[in-house]
């Protein structure tokens, strides 16, 4: 009988030292947990849709990943505090940050490649976290497979971290610009011509200046890097030619594209 409290006792602690790692295991890596604070339920769904609220307080469909974080303390404490310490990691984080002020704090933040939106609902003992997370597709592409591709097939298909519906390229757009000048810088006479893309989200005539601007935002820094302009030319095509469902977020992600077409 010794022997088997002491298997169940050594059984006991193993649990949960188990669940204490799971549960650091499922805490958010930006968004952590407060302290004194139990994790007591996690839900996380790889693709769904969620009503979000803008800050005018009207709600919206936002697509992603969807994790559900439940929270309890001990003791009971002022949905403020709470409020409040989400409210500085936003800050932290540049996040855009508004709610009601008492229980219900929205973000809109950027983290690396990932586009996220938080729903936080605070009372006196628990706290709720709603997490939409997109994430934006990124050109893991060399120089000698961009070459490759315009010898071969005569294009390259390219993605770049555009802010949503702006034509201003991202600061970590930085190294692919400079690994297309060097691809471009070893076929001195190739002709390139840059034709960008969008979803089909918004007015079309709109999308259309939009891709034409992304285009022409290339060119000139390409031109910068030292590219012979005249060895290039740029096109906005607009929504027209999705290459995937433009009704899915990684569709849509797809479809935000430059292809760059040798001339």
């Amino acid at each position: 009988m010794k022997n088997l409290l002491l298997v169940l006792l050594l059984l006991g602690f193993a649990m949960s030292a188990l669940a204490q790692v799971t549960e650091i295991k499922n805490e958010h890596p930006v968004l952590g947990s407060i302290p004194g604070f139990t994790l007591y339920d996690y839900e996380k769904k790889d693709f769904g849709a969620y009503s979000f609220c803008d800050v005018n307080g009207d709600h919206y469909a936002v697509e992603g990943q969807i994790t559900y974080y439940y929270y309890e303390c001990d003791d009971s404490t002022d949905p403020k505090n709470i409020l409040n310490r989400f409210e500085e990691l936003g800050d932290s984080l540049n996040a855009n940050i508004y709610g009601d002020g008492s229980n219900q704090l929205y973000m809109v933040l950027q983290v690396d490649h990932r586009r996220m939106y938080v729903d936080l609902f605070a009372e006196d003992f628990y706290y709720t976290l709603h997490i939409v997370e997109r994430g934006e597709l990124k050109s893991e592409i060399t120089a000698e497979d961009l070459l490759k591709d315009l010898r071969q097939i005569g294009k390259a298909v390219l993605y770049f971290n555009f802010k949503h519906n702006e034509c201003e390229l991202t600061s970590d757009c930085k190294e692919i610009i400079e690994m297309i000048a060097e691809a471009l810088k070893r076929e001195p006479v190739m002709g390139i011509s840059i034709d960008a893309y969008t979803d089909n989200i918004g007015r079309y005539d709109d999308n259309l200046e939009l891709s034409r601007k992304r285009a022409e935002t290339l060119f000139k820094e390409l031109v910068k890097l030292g590219i012979d302009d005249q060895r290039m030319v740029y096109n906005g095509f607009g929504e027209e030619e999705p290459i995937a469902d433009n009704s899915t977020v990684m569709g849509r992600a797809f479809n935000n594209r430059i292809e760059l077409v040798k001339k």
